[in-house]
């Protein structure tokens, strides 16, 4: 054997005599391994398995980053949550559930116009969520709560004219059957209805029984093409502007807006008995978890936000008019206020806006906007 430079005397074997006990030509590092069971890996080709190695030592560095990257899965699916509105239990173990979420006020443009809200006495414990303008050459409104419980506003001719209003109370007969009201309409026929899970409603008349029953009962038209399992978040229903209600009743158009779709509002016409779509409006950002839809006729798609702006969309091709934004109202420094729906009058297309106020006493009431 060579050992060129290297003599028998410099070499040596573990297993040679003469080495001191516990002798060793190498010391292997310690493996660390999980506790939990779950990071053994099992072979259906064989009876093997193993575990996974750490590194020998973690720095608190480390450690801390290899944690909160455990926590993202979980705080991604906070935030889509917190982003979709629902309501998630107040910190620090409370058990009651937040009953809405709290969205910042968006700020008024230095052209907003200013708020006018007119002297109602409402209902008792009434928190509406829709307004119906009149038809033509009706001078009235009315709110909805999403159970079918209303009141009707009559303004008369002198709209500017400071004076004490009285609504009066009425509920839809018929509603409970069919479920909460996703949106309505008040058209030259009566009182059109569109439930969450898509059910269309007609209620016959224009004015309120003398009993404060008004009766509702499923529409002539064929059922809205909901997906299975879907909901609505808002709808709206116009028919053409005509003095023949006949003629009207033939092809309404609705407006869905979807829970699991809310940034698109999908148009849908009636044409022989079945729905056809008729186009999709884009919903603008920042309007709130649960925007308003009216339809002004069938020319104009009304999008109101939480905070009083409403959005109008031209719907006919080439029709009069563009896309124009109408600002919130413009109220009192200090007021805590949420806007539900809006509406436009016939006689002008003014505008009409519902909301809730927070009173003194802390309880919410109704009130009626128009901007000046």
């Amino acid at each position: 054997t060579k050992y060129r430079s290297w003599g028998p005397e410099k070499i040596h074997l573990s297993s040679a005599d003469g080495l001191p006990e516990g002798y060793r030509l190498f010391s292997a590092s310690t493996a660390r391994y999980d506790d939990d069971s779950s990071e053994v890996a099992h072979s259906s080709s064989a009876s093997s398995h193993h575990r996974r190695l750490k590194e020998p030592s973690l720095s608190q560095e480390s450690a801390a980053f290899e944690e909160l990257l455990k926590l993202v899965p979980q705080l991604g699916e906070l935030v889509d949550k917190v982003h979709a509105g629902e309501t998630h239990l107040v910190a620090g173990g409370d058990s009651k559930p937040r009953t809405s979420v709290v969205l910042p006020e968006p700020q008024p443009s230095f052209m907003a116009p200013g708020l006018k809200a007119k002297n109602i006495a409402w209902p008792p414990l009434f928190e509406p969520r829709h307004l119906l303008c009149g038809p033509q050459s009706h001078s009235s409104a009315m709110a909805l709560t999403p159970r079918g419980f209303g009141a009707l506003v009559r303004m008369g001719s002198d709209d500017a004219a400071e004076q004490d209003l009285k609504a009066e109370p009425f509920a839809l007969q018929g509603l409970g059957e069919w479920g909460p009201l996703a949106g309505a309409s008040w058209t030259q026929r009566g009182l059109q209805l569109i439930t969450v899970a898509g059910q269309l409603l007609h209620c016959p008349g224009q004015e309120v029984p003398a009993s404060g029953a008004w009766p509702c009962q499923a529409a002539e038209h064929p059922p809205l093409p909901l997906p299975a399992g879907a909901e609505l978040l808002s709808a709206a229903v116009g028919e053409e502007t005509t003095h023949e209600a006949k003629v009207a009743s033939k092809a309404p158009l609705v407006a869905l807006l979807f829970k699991h779709m809310p940034q698109v509002a999908a148009l849908y016409r009636a044409v022989e008995g079945a729905w056809h779509p008729a186009g999709e409006v884009h919903v603008p950002p920042g309007v709130g978890p649960r925007p308003s839809l009216s339809l002004d006729g069938v020319e104009h798609l009304l999008i109101g936000g939480h905070g009083g702006e409403v959005h109008r969309r031209p719907l006919m091709a080439g029709g009069a008019g563009a896309p124009a934004l109408h600002p919130a109202p413009m109220g009192s420094a200090g007021d805590r206020r949420e806007f539900r729906a809006a509406c436009a009058r016939p006689e002008g297309g003014d505008l009409l806006r519902l909301a809730i106020r927070e009173a003194d006493s802390g309880a919410w009431t109704p009130e009626l906007i128009s901007a000046q």
